[in-house]
């Protein structure tokens, strides 16, 4: 009984036949016209060669001929001449005539009398005939002197021409050239019949017979009619095609069996994932059965849930709304910073907050025509706390100034440390927070032209005669409750020169992420953006350093505050 997948392939292959072919587009024909061909054009290079050899020996045996006709006849034709005897040369003549191939005999005496003569004609010259004559007209001639030999010496008598007929000679070497033309055809067409019939018994009936058992090969089982080799053929190149083609049909048995059975397995596997599926899809239906139960109390929890997000939504808008105002507020406790006009000849700041408000502030005050005060601090953290603290910086600074009458940079430092300590109460070892602040202060004297600094971890940079130059505050922190309140600070009187630009960094400009390989900017990278931006009014230098500084960041976020003053003394 026939499996379905064999049933499957006997339908999938069509059948095989083979078209019958004509005699005139066999292989036979085409070897015996090729063969054919071939002979005849080597018979015809033979042929022309054995011509040409032919008439080279023609051409020397006529020369060879006429110098014995005439040596046979000298002496006679001598004598004619000699005695001037008419009936002697004619019976030279006659016996030259009796030559078919003479054509012409003309006996003369040394008075150029003619003795006797002999004249037969060209002949017709034309055709096939004429152009094998002229072959031969350059070597029909010959012209003998005659000579008598007397007692008295040899003297000339005479002179006798004899001419071969061209046309005789041409028409003998074409016959013999047609001869050898139709011999050697002959002989082209009898080895191209006897090659044809060894090609035919050797090779097409051999491949005739390999062909029909191809032909009926099965495709649904190749390997089940193996193809014998042809009779005689063993051992020869058909008899290798015969088992290179046997090895294809068992390559291709194995192939379909293997399909066979990929297709067996296949089928099973099918039957299988069928089983699962249908399993699988009750399991399914069951579950959706129970979502569809938890449904309705998951649409409940999101209801709860969006309305704790419209809760939180509306706390976070309220919390904003309140840091935009406190902003507002830390802004307004900032300086105007046109309060130094007629004190410096330019001057900006740069107070970028990282969040909404911040930890950094600074402060800018007249106090005569002459001094004013620049400060600038970096509190404990950033954003909401450290915008509270800068509320108590402010506040400590403001009693330095007008209720203590405080001048001199350390001396204001040294308040506010104090200050700070007690607002926050972190002057008790019990207390619960640890808060401060790093700070630096100018005090700016235009009739003596001196700059007055004192910092507390933070420096000032200033740019004089092209070069940078840096002046660190002291190491010391402000307001912390865990470190030692500072003993005192350090003055810096500078004179300065006209044209000398001054700036007052908090420690969020130099502390930029960036860069390859990531590090931070540092101050010396944050000179050099100084130097290269000298000669610009402050507000742009400001504006030119926050580009370089965004373009070294890169997609690093910052981290800190960042607040710069830089100004130019008048």
């Amino acid at each position: 009984m026939t499996d379905p997948v064999s049933q499957d392939r006997m339908a999938a292959v069509p059948s095989v036949s083979v078209t019958p072919m004509s005699v005139w587009r066999g292989l036979t024909p085409r070897l015996a016209l090729v063969t054919l061909l071939v002979a005849l054009l080597v018979g015809l290079l033979g042929g022309a060669l054995e011509l040409a050899m032919d008439l080279r020996a023609d051409r020397a045996e006529v020369v060879a001929e006429l110098d014995r006709t005439v040596s046979l006849v000298r002496d006679s034709a001598a004598e004619a001449a000699f005695q001037l005897n008419p009936a002697i040369a004619e019976g030279v003549v006659d016996g030259l005539a009796r030559n078919a191939l003479v054509a012409r005999v003309d006996l003369r005496d040394n008075f150029g009398g003619v003795l006797a003569d002999l004249d037969r004609g060209a002949g017709p010259d034309g055709g096939l005939t004429g152009w094998f004559a002229t072959l031969f007209s350059d070597v029909v001639h010959h012209r003998e002197p005659l000579v008598y030999v007397s007692p008295t010496g040899v003297e000339g008598v005479g002179s006798l021409m004899v001419s071969l007929s061209p046309q005789a000679l041409g028409e003998r070497y074409r016959d013999r050239a047609l001869a050898t033309l139709a011999g050697g055809a002959a002989r082209a067409a009898v080895i191209s019949a006897i090659l044809a019939l060894v090609f035919l018994v050797l090779m097409v009936r051999p491949l005739s017979r390999l062909s029909v058992a191809i032909a009926r090969v099965d495709p649904t089982h190749p390997a089940g009619h193996p193809i014998p080799a042809p009779r005689g053929h063993r051992r020869d190149e058909l008899g290798h095609v015969a088992q290179a083609l046997n090895a294809l049909l068992r390559a291709f048995q194995h192939s379909l069996d293997a399909r066979d059975k990929a297709e067996a397995a296949l089928r099973a596997l099918t039957e299988d994932l069928e089983r699962r599926v249908a399993l699988r899809t009750r399991d399914l239906e069951d579950a959706m059965d129970e979502l569809a139960a938890e449904k309705e109390e998951t649409e409940a929890a999101f209801a709860r849930l969006d309305e704790t997000h419209r809760a939180l939504a509306n706390a976070n808008r309220l919390l904003l709304e309140s840091i935009h105002y406190a902003r507002r507020i830390q802004t307004s406790l900032l300086p105007d910073k046109t309060a130094l006009t007629g004190l410096v000849r330019d001057l900006h700041v740069c107070w970028d907050p990282l969040d909404v408000v911040g930890g950094d502030y600074f402060w800018l005050e007249r106090f005569d025509d002459d001094t004013a005060l620049l400060l600038v601090a970096d509190c404990t953290g950033h954003g909401v706390p450290g915008a509270f603290m800068t509320l108590v910086v402010a506040s400590a600074l403001d009693r330095a100034l007008h209720d203590e009458g405080l001048r001199r940079p350390s001396d204001i430092l040294r308040a506010i440390d104090g200050q700070v300590r007690a607002r926050l109460r972190q002057d008790r070892p019990e207390s619960d927070s640890d808060d401060g602040l790093e700070a630096a202060i100018c005090l700016w004297d235009r009739r003596a032209r001196t700059l007055t600094f004192a910092g507390a971890g933070l420096p000032l940079l200033y740019v004089e005669d092209g070069a940078l130059r840096e002046v660190r505050g002291d190491r010391a922190y402000l307001g912390y409750r865990t470190l030692p309140a500072p003993e005192r600070f350090t003055d810096h009187v500078m004179t300065v020169r006209a044209g000398t630009a001054v700036y007052m960094p908090t420690d969020g400009v130099p502390d930029q992420m960036g860069g390859e390989p990531r590090r931070l900017l540092g101050r010396r990278r944050l000179g050099r953006i100084i130097v290269e931006n000298q000669g610009l009014p402050m507000a742009e230098q400001l504006a030119a350093i926050q580009r370089e500084l965004e373009a070294y960041r890169g997609d690093e976020p910052r981290r800190d505050d960042m607040t710069m003053i830089g100004f130019i003394p008048l």
